[in-house]
């Protein structure tokens, strides 16, 4: 009765009937709680939830970090051979491949003009690197500037890109006729000739 009478005081714009029908049903009576055991089983299962979920959302993480990288390349292959057509001009895409940075220049650019553009670029998002570049020949590099030239005449250098982000890698390959033409959620060899891939790892 005094936690009726307690509720009352502190709300007296709600009508006396709802306390009534409160106190009928045994609301006011007696106090509710969780039990200790109860408890422990809530951690111990909120414990499991997260442990189960931790990976998951880690691979999800690292997923979308290589994905975003790749729709980098993707969006700058589909631009660059467009504008390419369009203006009638060869344009470069500059790696920096120890930094993984990169810039693109003209053709028709001075030597001064390509340095000045180099010395501002770009990184690739949420520190995905650049492991190597698999050009024309089949030639490997993993150091260095590599340049991939999208040309007027609407065909690219062929090449193949590998990424990686913590333990994961990517690889994209570009072949000189239809741009972006295959993309691996992991490291894959693949002559720079054929899209199918010799071996992986």
């Amino acid at each position: 009765m005094k936690r009726y009478k307690a509720y009352r005081f502190v709300c007296p714009h709600v009508p006396k009937r709802h306390f009534q029908m409160a106190r009928a049903s045994g609301y006011f009576s007696g106090s509710s709680g969780f039990t200790l055991l109860e408890l422990l089983v809530v951690i111990v299962l909120a414990g499991v939830i997260v442990a189960l979920a931790v990976p998951s959302m880690r691979d999800t993480l690292t997923g979308n970090n290589l994905k975003k990288a790749s729709r980098q390349f993707i969006g700058m292959e589909r631009k660059l051979s467009g504008e390419a057509v369009r203006d009638q001009i060869d344009y470069i895409l500059c790696l920096d491949l120890p930094n993984s940075a990169y810039w693109v220049v003209a053709s028709d650019m001075t030597p001064e003009k390509q340095d000045e553009i180099k010395k501002n670029p770009q990184h690739l998002s949420s520190d995905v690197v650049i492991l190597d570049i698999v050009g024309e020949n089949s030639k490997k590099q993993s150091d260095g500037e590599a340049r991939i030239k999208f040309g007027k005449n609407n065909i690219c250098s062929p090449a193949v890109i590998h990424l990686a982000y913590e333990e994961d890698r990517m690889t994209i390959v570009i072949n000189p006729f239809l741009g972006v033409m295959e993309i691996y959620d992991k490291y894959v060899d693949v002559p720079v000739t054929s899209s199918v891939p010799s071996n992986s790892r």
